[in-house]
C-alpha cells in the first residue's frame, strides 16, 4: 500500500544514490580535515590563504534529502554482524525493514529507502576495508 504524496515535499529523482554516495564518501574521507584546515586558515591566514583549503565537489554536494538517511544510517550501523578475525557485513534487511515500519515508509518509498541506505553501506565498508589494509601494510 502506498500513501499518496507521502513524500512529495522531499521527493527524490531516480538514479541519485550516486549523489548520496559521493556526498558520504567526502563526510567520511574529507569532511573533518577540511573543517580543520578551514579553522587554522581563520586563525592564521598569512600561513596558509583561505584559497587553498579544500572545498566540497559538486559531485560530493550534500542535499537537505540526505539527513534522513544519514540519521537513518547512523541508527542502523552497529546492525550487522561483525567477524571473528574483524571484518564487516553489510546490515541486513530485516534491519531496514523494522526501520521503515516504523517510519511508515511503504511500496516505492522503501524501495528507494533500501537503494539509499545500501549505496551509503557499501560507502562504509569500502571505507573499513581501505582503513584495514592501510593498517596492514604499515
Amino acid at each position: 500500500m502506498c500513501r499518496p504524496r507521502r513524500q512529495e515535499a522531499g521527493r527524490v529523482r531516480q538514479g541519485r544514490n550516486k549523489k548520496l554516495a559521493a556526498a558520504f564518501r567526502y563526510d567520511l574521507e574529507r569532511k573533518g580535515q577540511n573543517q580543520w584546515l578551514a579553522k587554522i586558515a581563520a586563525e592564521f591566514p598569512l600561513e596558509l590563504p583561505a584559497a587553498k583549503v579544500p572545498t566540497r565537489p559538486d559531485e560530493a554536494r550534500a542535499e537537505y534529502w540526505h539527513q534522513f538517511y544519514w540519521q537513518a544510517w547512523e541508527a542502523l550501523r552497529f546492525d550487522r554482524q561483525y567477524g571473528a578475525m574483524g571484518g564487516e557485513s553489510p546490515i541486513g534487511f530485516l534491519a531496514y525493514d523494522a526501520y521503515a515500519r516504523r517510519y511508515g515508509l511503504e511500496g516505492e518509498a522503501f524501495e528507494r529507502f533500501l537503494a539509499f541506505m545500501t549505496a551509503i553501506d557499501t560507502e562504509w565498508l569500502i571505507h573499513v576495508a581501505a582503513k584495514a589494509r592501510e593498517a596492514e601494510n604499515k
